[in-house]
């Protein structure tokens, strides 16, 4: 990246940025915008962060190449009418990175009346814009970056404060993620948390590849009764028995090197590849979703806290907080490809 600043005076417009701005809904013309911060790393990698969606990420492109599977919604506005069951799913967007959370993750509650459904409200409630920073060369500032505030609130608790920062440079092509939870309530309360990365066509194809290596805890759907679960690994065409609903998944304890757990997807033949990048003691869970149906091809790779089954509630005192982090990483190089495959291993 040329720091002769003197050829320009606007890095964020001519090399690369964060602006703001509104998308209609769900397409031109259609209904109630939605306040949107447009990401680009002046490498290659652009990206939509949905701030009407607790800050999620949308659409995410590397050059020509799309890397998440959309769904049929469109980015829609937040609605109350969506957190309910499994309406969420009305509502949902897919995109590179839906957080799940903060109060439950995985299958919507029943037994309490005041329970939230399907994944939680993180990703239907308003994001607030704390602070902007774009690069300035003149200052040798490559870094950029956009701060949020979600608050999942309700009187009487339980109450939870996200402060959301992701984080990129200017000629790279990297995202990092950093929450921190509060309980801003006074009772202690329940919290799960969940990144749902979505990768999609082109990057995600027949013949592309999973790495990832440890120990599976659950599978379910299509992929229960798997009698070699590094199949799972192998991306297949679309599959019959995915139409509708039809889908699978495994739960895994990730394998981690100097605490860090790498996973991702490698597309050898558009030279291109995902690494996903997250901490094992505060994400030491992974869930991986394949949908592989006709027009909603996608494979979640889902680092979380928590339980996706309601089985092992973590409880946020009073006052206390949580720290998360994560980072994907596009690799377009054979040497950064060939590393991360170096984490691959078996599943067990």
């Amino acid at each position: 990246m040329s720091n002769d600043h003197a050829r320009f005076i606007s890095p964020s417009l001519q090399l690369g940025g964060i602006r703001t701005g509104t998308l209609d809904s769900p397409q031109p013309l259609g209904g109630q915008a939605c306040k949107v911060a447009f990401v680009d790393t002046g490498a290659g990698l652009r990206f939509t962060v949905a701030l009407d969606r607790g800050s999620d990420i949308v659409d995410a492109t590397y050059n020509d190449c799309s890397l998440t599977h959309l769904g049929p919604n469109g980015l829609m506005p937040p609605s109350n009418a969506h957190q309910l069951d499994l309406q969420w799913l009305r509502g949902w967007a897919c995109g590179l990175v839906t957080t799940c959370g903060p109060l439950n993750i995985g299958v919507a509650q029943k037994d309490d009346p005041l329970a939230d459904g399907l994944h939680g409200r993180f990703s239907n409630t308003p994001a607030a814009v704390l602070a902007i920073t774009n690069p300035c060369l003149s200052k040798n500032q490559t870094q950029m970056s956009i701060t949020t505030r979600i608050n999942d609130t309700r009187m009487f608790d339980p109450c939870i404060e996200v402060q959301r920062t992701i984080r990129c440079e200017l000629g790279n092509n990297d995202i990092t993620i950093e929450d921190v939870a509060t309980n801003t309530g006074n009772t202690t309360c329940p919290h799960h948390w969940l990144y749902h990365c979505n990768m999609g066509y082109p990057l995600l194809a027949p013949g592309s590849r999973l790495i990832m290596g440890g120990s599976v805890t659950q599978t379910w759907g299509t992929l229960e009764n798997t009698t070699d679960l590094n199949d799972v690994k192998k991306i297949p065409d679309i599959l019959p028995e995915h139409v509708g609903d039809g889908s699978g998944g495994i739960i895994i304890k990730p394998n981690a090197q100097d605490g860090i757990a790498h996973v991702g997807l490698i597309n050898e033949l558009r030279g291109l590849a995902m690494r996903i990048s997250f901490p094992q003691q505060t994400l030491p869970n992974l869930a991986i979703w394949q949908h592989f149906g006709p027009n909603a091809y996608v494979c979640g790779i889902e680092p979380f806290a928590g339980s996706l089954m309601l089985d092992d509630a973590q409880q946020l005192e009073p006052g206390e907080s949580r720290s998360y982090h994560v980072q994907l990483s596009v690799l377009n190089t054979p040497q950064a490809i060939a590393q991360l495959a170096q984490y691959d291993a078996p599943l067990v």
